[in-house]
């Protein structure tokens, strides 16, 4: 048996499509057309805001800076201790002045070249003479008068401050050994049968024999 197709009915009637797409396209682009006149707006009003600012503070206002200005190539002397052929490149110097410079570097290398030269012939000469014939080599090995007086002189004062330089503390531990030395030797100079007898004229002994102690350690 073949199926039984049932047919659909419509509930609803279909609405108006091609009306209302036009409305709402209408209404879309007028929408489009207001943001952007009053995004051009907020824009013009931002940028002649900004402009008037820049203006205001620009530092050069009044300044007429031309390409010339700006395309200039100064020497650098003052970054150079000595002249060569490199430096001369952005000299704009004429021939015959390059040639004078270059002549007068080359003259001054013979001139190191020759003075080298002269002092390694008299280093040798002096070595070969006999000591007391030339004394120049002696001089200049040895220390001037200044030098040595400036030697003394800093000799002298390293011993003043190594002399003036305060000792340090002493440690809890010798100090409660020298106590304990101390107390023992007033212990004994209080049991001794002399001090019992007379203490006065003991301690003046002692005194005396003290003295004469250190003096004949400062004699000898």
């Amino acid at each position: 048996m073949g199926k039984v197709k049932r047919t659909r009915q419509k509930l609803h009637t279909p609405a108006a499509k091609g009306k209302a797409k036009k409305n709402e396209d209408a209404g879309t682009e007028e929408m489009d057309v207001t943001k952007d006149n009053t995004d051009r707006m907020s824009v013009k009003k931002m940028g002649s805001v900004a402009g008037s600012k820049a203006a205001s503070k620009n530092p050069f206002k009044g300044m007429k800076i031309t390409t010339d200005l700006l395309k200039q190539n100064l020497p650098d002397f003052d970054a150079r201790s000595a002249i060569t052929s490199k430096t001369m490149r952005g000299m704009n110097l004429k021939k015959k002045d390059k040639q004078r410079l270059r002549h007068e570097l080359w003259m001054e290398k013979v001139d190191t070249i020759q003075t080298a030269r002269k002092q390694r012939k008299e280093k040798r000469r002096r070595e070969q003479t006999v000591v007391v014939g030339d004394m120049t080599g002696m001089g200049d090995a040895l220390p001037t008068l200044e030098l040595l007086l400036k030697d003394t002189s800093a000799a002298t004062l390293a011993r003043e401050k190594q002399e003036k330089k305060p000792k340090g503390i002493v440690k809890e531990k010798q100090r409660q050994k020298q106590m304990m030395n101390d107390i023992s030797l007033f212990q004994q100079v209080l049991d001794h049968p002399s001090y019992k007898d007379n203490p006065a004229a003991t301690i003046a002994e002692h005194l005396r024999n003290k003295l004469k102690q250190e003096e004949e350690q400062m004699d000898a």
